[in-house]
């Protein structure tokens, strides 16, 4: 059977909890989706638990480098499917999004955003800085440059292969790498969607999100966006339409 979606989840230390969160994707996922588990190494706590209950079309895969945008890249390239979805490994993304978002790829777009912010989704947990960071940050980028989603730091997308091959994944800050791949999908014209979801903030363990790595971050993907966006407007309007190309 061709595996022609791929689930990539990123864990660090999770330990034996994860067992029940992969057990909870894998239940709600088609025949032909594998799922791609990315470790450090054989020393993260995770393996421990995981490595004898992984069901088929399972992989567990060792990035042997820090971060989790550097564990979602390699497990992108070691995906099998032309769609590919990110979840984290601490249990906040919901399952029953996954399908959803899989089948909105499947049927053309480029970009698909499990949202927080959009009408019937909802952020569940304690509203500190990283909510209102999140959750302000979205909205701006929604309204006033018009990116197609209010969640665009929500790490919880799919995508089109073909799509991240051609934009490529320049981020080394796992926190603002769903981001960049919206303002990319926004400067390439392609098209973003999003449906709700319910995020549930971690129950067990540490939260891995870094403010000092988020904000420059952010704050360059945002210039990227406003400067190349006009850049782009000014040459659209001078060049004939049969002779463009992607500006990146």
């Amino acid at each position: 059977m061709q595996l022609n979606k791929s689930l990539i989840i990123p864990c660090k230390d999770e330990g034996e909890n994860f067992v029940h969160i992969y057990n909870n994707f894998h239940k709600k996922l088609s025949k032909n989706t594998e799922i791609i588990i990315v470790l450090d190494d054989t020393e993260d706590s995770t393996y421990e638990h995981l490595k004898n209950n992984v069901h088929e079309n399972t992989k567990i895969e060792f990035s042997n480098s820090g971060g989790p945008a550097s564990a979602i890249k390699y497990g992108i390239s070691k995906s099998s499917g032309n769609i590919v979805c990110i979840a984290m490994g601490d249990g906040s993304d919901d399952p029953d999004q996954v399908e959803s978002l899989f089948g909105l790829v499947e049927r053309g777009v480029d970009v698909a955003v499990a949202s927080r912010y959009s009408k019937g989704g909802k952020y569940i947990g304690k509203k500190g800085l990283k909510y209102y960071l999140s959750k302000t940050s979205g909205i701006f980028l929604f309204y006033f440059l018009r990116v197609g989603t209010k969640d665009s730091t929500n790490m919880y997308k799919a995508y089109s292969k073909k799509f991240l091959e051609e934009v490529k994944i320049e981020s080394d800050n796992g926190f603002t790498l769903g981001l960049e791949m919206v303002v990319k999908a926004k400067l390439y014209r392609k098209t973003i969607v999003e449906i709700p979801t319910i995020w549930i903030d971690r129950e067990f363990g540490e939260s891995k999100f870094n403010m000092k790595k988020f904000l420059p971050s952010y704050l360059y993907w945002v210039k990227v966006l406003i400067f190349r966006n006009k850049l782009w407007k000014k040459f659209y309007l001078q060049v004939p339409k049969d002779l463009l190309v992607p500006m990146l």
